[in-house]
């Protein structure tokens, strides 16, 4: 169980630091992936204790691929339009 809260404490400062990444869309990107993966750790303690069914986990896992998939188009597209992945113009808004 400390395990899990340690893990918590972790998705939390990578939550902060994500709302605080303003400069590259890429850094953001890789930040959010960290925070899915500690969120996959936690549900995985999580459903070890209380139950034997990991379908929650396969779900998250699901869920985080799509994440994924999405965020490396969206960086794709920006690049295609803009050339680079800088995010300021984009805060602007």
């Amino acid at each position: 169980m400390i395990k899990a809260f340690i893990f918590l404490i972790y998705f939390l400062l990578l939550v902060a630091i994500f709302f605080n990444s303003k400069t590259h869309f890429i850094s953001s990107l890789l930040i959010l992936e960290a925070v899915v993966l500690v969120s996959l750790i936690i549900s995985c303690f999580i459903t070890s204790v209380v139950a034997s069914s990991f379908s929650l986990w396969i779900v998250l896992l699901t869920l985080s691929v799509c994440e994924a998939s999405l965020g490396l188009s969206l960086l794709v597209a920006m690049i295609k339009v803009k050339g680079s992945d800088l995010m300021k113009p984009y805060f602007l808004l």
